[in-house]
């Protein structure tokens, strides 16, 4: 097939972008060009900062694309921009979105959030209101995509090239016998390996998974259970702090469960492995 992955160099994206290679797909890249990708000559590029609409439609105008992944929407203009672009252009568009499109809750279905009944008054970015801008941006594939499109609600991605270091504060924390704090231990969460995005991304394409759908590692895992986790790893205890400030906040400092239910991912063929085991594992390449 031939493939457009709006990001690709970074993380996930850039596993996606190895496992369409082994595969054979033709496959570009459409980003910035400020860092090497490492894909040599098995990738084409298109060199763009997809804010510059005007650009994107000129250097796209004739193109088509089997399947394009947009791994770089934040927000609902950005995405009914792609709508225009990708006009006739694109017969499966699958966009990242995000589990900060629920609410806190415990295992949390698609229609937990639905983009065609959600109303606003006001337009967000990513930096305004992260989750409100990820539902604007679904909102905005909802009202003016002319063309198949995916959701993929993925929670907090861990992995080794991390550029977020979520996961290694908590490991340096405890390892260095600072404190953490954390607003509640025994809320539940949802995570998914970098290496299961990529896998759940070319799943959706090879089996042609439309409308929103829940890809995370099966079950959840209580924030007290990924501390003990960490604990084992690095052989010391947590220190738990009893106030909250700038530099000992926990970066998953949930008040209660937010976790989804990966039942969609599950009956469509593919199961990722349960996420406790997959914590662990990450945990020995950090």
């Amino acid at each position: 097939m031939k493939i457009l992955v709006i990001g690709g160099s970074l993380y996930f994206g850039k596993k996606l972008t190895e496992l369409l290679l082994s595969q054979r797909h033709e496959v570009t890249l459409l980003n910035r060009g400020n860092r090497d990708d490492g894909f040599g000559d098995r990738v084409s590029r298109i060199i763009c900062d997809r804010t510059d609409i005007k650009k994107m439609k000129k250097l796209l105008e004739a193109s088509h694309w089997d399947v394009v992944y947009d791994q770089v929407c934040y927000d609902y203009q950005t995405a009914k921009a792609a709508c225009e672009i990708f006009e006739g252009k694109v017969k499966h568009y699958i966009f990242t979105s995000s589990q900060s499109v629920y609410d806190a809750g415990a295992n949390l279905l698609e229609d937990d959030f639905n983009p065609n009944t959600h109303q606003f008054l006001k337009e967000e970015t990513a930096n305004s209101n992260y989750a409100e801008a990820k539902r604007q941006a679904e909102v905005g594939f909802e009202r003016h995509a002319n063309f198949p499109t995916t959701y993929v609600r993925f929670p907090i991605v861990l992995g080794k090239e991390d550029y977020t270091n979520r996961l290694i504060f908590h490991v340096n924390k405890i390892k260095n016998g600072e404190e953490i704090f954390f607003n509640n231990l025994e809320a539940s969460i949802s995570f998914i390996a970098a290496k299961d995005a990529a896998k759940s991304l070319l799943h959706i394409a090879d089996n042609n998974i439309l409308g929103p759908i829940n890809c995370c590692n099966q079950g959840s895992i209580q924030i007290g259970e990924l501390v003990e986790l960490i604990e084992q790893k690095v052989n010391k205890k947590v220190v738990l702090a009893n106030e909250k400030s700038a530099d000992n906040s926990s970066p998953y400092g949930i008040d209660q469960d937010w976790y989804m239910c990966s039942q969609k991912l599950q009956q469509s063929g593919l199961s990722l492995t349960p996420v406790k085991e997959m914590v662990s594992k990450v945990l020995t390449m950090v």
